[in-house]
């Protein structure tokens, strides 16, 4: 679970990144649509801090 956590905080990272970059220099329309592509951005980060720091492997003492 946590690798597939992590795997999909990167593609959402990706898509975000992209999105932003496209929606600067290619596209240039509305402001909704960089908003958008930011809350993406910043929903994949949010993933990848939690599969990261908040689901910690067990160690059996």
């Amino acid at each position: 679970m946590r690798e597939f956590i992590k795997i999909t905080a990167f593609v959402l990272i990706i898509i975000g990144t992209l999105g932003l970059l496209l929606n600067e220099f290619a596209w240039e329309q509305s402001s909704s649509r960089t908003i958008i592509f930011a809350v993406v951005d910043f929903v994949g980060l949010v993933n990848l801090a939690f599969a990261h720091y908040g689901m910690r492997e067990k160690t059996e003492a």
